[in-house]
């Protein structure tokens, strides 16, 4: 039987942002010398999601001499498998946790035997992908607007259009509400997540995304199901001429 102060912690935890559990994750574990690693969901995940989103884009026809923008990239758990994959400086991964960054390049980079080839590290929390002074043939966000509310998602996207070449891809995954916009309860994705209509874990209808696109240079896809473990759908954005 669950102690009284148990059974209250598990009761509002549902109800505390994902970024305060974060951040308490993080203060508690630094010690740790993979505290960086446990500031993202399913690191008991850690290999498998990171070689899931290599392999989807190479499907997708990602190259080694593309540019790569990484967006939400946290402890590099798919940027070290991209920077090895891609010819040196073409990885760009930005993130609003400076901390983690630089964490990251000092661990993971020379973990994975990628330090040479000299990707981009970014800190920024607005989105502001012009000042990396390079476009790009492929972007990819990943549980990133799963966290995010509707008009944070508007603006990556608005700055997401000009950073992308004609013809550039981005991915970028969500959970997916079938039933629309007029649906506001919440939803089993899996049995361990439960996802809601205006707090974090976010759910969103394909028709959110098209309506986000209207008047831009982007066109909304549906690429659905990727083989993601959490039941994520993935979305594709491609920037026309």
């Amino acid at each position: 039987m669950q102690s009284a102060p148990k059974r209250i912690a598990e009761a509002v935890k549902p109800y505390v942002p994902m970024g305060v559990k974060r951040r308490l994750k993080q203060a508690l574990g630094q010690a740790n010398p993979d505290w960086h690693r446990r500031t993202i969901g399913n690191l008991d995940l850690w290999d498998e999601l990171g070689t899931l989103q290599l392999d989807y884009l190479v499907e997708q026809g990602l190259e080694p001499p593309h540019y790569l923008l990484d967006v939400g990239c946290g402890p590099l758990r798919a940027g070290v498998h991209f920077i090895r994959y891609l010819e040196p400086e073409r990885y760009y991964g930005v993130d609003k946790n400076e901390g983690v960054l630089e964490r990251a390049r000092a661990v993971e980079l020379e973990r994975y035997g990628v330090a040479e080839k000299r990707p981009s590290l970014v800190a920024m929390d607005d989105f502001g992908f012009d000042r990396l002074g390079q476009r790009f043939e492929f972007a990819i966000a990943q549980s990133v607007f799963t966290h995010l509310p509707l008009n944070s998602i508007v603006r990556c996207v608005m700055e997401m259009e000009r950073a992308l070449v004609e013809g550039g891809r981005f991915y970028a995954t969500f959970f997916e509400n079938p039933d629309g916009k007029r649906n506001l309860d919440d939803l089993r994705q899996t049995e361990s997540v439960v996802t809601h209509f205006d707090r974090d874990f976010y759910h969103y209808d394909f028709a959110t995304f098209e309506w986000i696109c209207e008047g831009t240079k982007l066109r909304a896809e549906y690429a659905g199901d990727w083989g993601h473990p959490r039941n994520q759908k993935m979305l594709l954005l491609t920037r026309t001429p």
